[in-house]
């Protein structure tokens, strides 16, 4: 289903090597906010494709009637639709992206080439980890399904402008996060492919500390770090954009062989 509003649309752009990007979006976000990454690996001859998760792109209401499962589906179908016709899977995840990303490359660790998380949450801020279980175990769970977002975790004024996004979080949609984040957190040692970590030192919405969470606790034979100093959350379109690109090229053309 296209929309005609292309800032929801999946992207799908043919590279001309046997080597393919699958790029995850962020909670309430879109693919929008990985055109930039998609383009530039694009440009290194990556084919690339950036799907949208259920229930986003629309409205807080359908958005609530999803969860970590069906998000992840949509990203397992998309990994075997490029395993179809490319020898050679790399992924890109950011923010809850980044999570799937992770399970991914925990389901499938001989298959994944290399991946990029971006500003990944293993863990929530201390604010939600405190107020969910007060909602969840107390009548205000009938009365208090959204959480107000406060306005997009990015730096650049102008990125902040055209960023596309749900304004609303369903609090359904914040515990199932949760559960995954556990999920992940277990197997961790599982990731085996090399893996690059990039997270703002500034990001208000995933703790920083999760960057050094997972890149000790995988079992990837090339781990790599990198904080940025300039950006908030959405360091994609945020101002190190460029840097964060670069990085992500070079460490996936290092393994394209």
């Amino acid at each position: 289903m296209h929309h005609h509003n292309t800032q929801i649309n999946p992207i799908f752009r043919k590279g001309s090597n046997q080597a393919a990007v699958l790029l995850i979006h962020g909670f309430t976000g879109t693919p929008d906010c990985l055109r930039y990454v998609a383009n530039y690996l694009h440009s290194l001859s990556f084919t690339v494709s950036a799907p949208l998760l259920p229930g986003h792109g629309s409205t807080r209401e359908k958005l609530a009637k999803t969860d970590w499962k069906e998000w992840y589906q949509t990203v397992k179908q998309a990994y075997s639709d490029l395993k179809k016709d490319y020898a050679r899977i790399y992924v890109v995840g950011l923010s809850l992206g980044g999570l799937l990303s992770l399970k991914l490359a925990q389901d499938y660790p001989d298959n994944i080439h290399a991946m990029a998380c971006l500003a990944t949450p293993t863990k929530l801020n201390k604010w939600a980890e405190k107020l969910l279980p007060i909602i969840t175990n107390t009548p205000l769970k009938y009365m208090y399904r959204y959480q107000k977002k406060l306005e997009p975790d990015v730096k650049d004024p102008q990125a902040r402008i055209n960023f596309y996004d749900i304004d609303h979080m369903p609090i359904s949609c914040i515990q199932s996060i949760i559960k995954l984040q556990k999920l992940v957190r277990i197997n961790m040692s599982k990731i085996t492919c090399p893996t690059l970590l990039m997270h703002s030192r500034y990001d208000s919405t995933a703790p920083f500390e999760s960057m050094n969470d997972i890149a000790n606790n995988i079992s990837a034979t090339h781990t790599e770090t990198v904080a940025l100093e300039n950006s908030f959350h959405l360091i994609t379109i945020d101002y190190e954009k460029d840097l964060v690109c670069e990085k992500i090229g070079d460490f996936f053309v290092r393994f394209r062989e």
